[in-house]
């Protein structure tokens, strides 16, 4: 469990860092086109797929599963 939640942690990392520098492109671009705009929303998805794999992760990662 340990190991999924250092990957999890990891891909929340990358997530935050592609979504603030896609964002602030998106803020100077002049012509904001749609690729941006899917490539921040799939950020957001695996982002909160991470997110909560690591939330379930920590919250039975310390139980026995019987």
């Amino acid at each position: 469990m340990k190991t999924l939640n250092k990957v999890c942690f990891a891909i929340c990392m990358i997530c935050i860092l592609f979504a603030v520098v896609t964002s602030i492109s998106m803020i100077w671009t002049p012509g904001i086109d749609e690729l941006k705009w899917r490539l921040l929303a799939t950020d957001g998805v695996v982002f909160l797929g991470s997110v909560s794999t690591m939330t379930v992760a920590k919250a039975y990662g310390g139980r026995q599963m019987d």
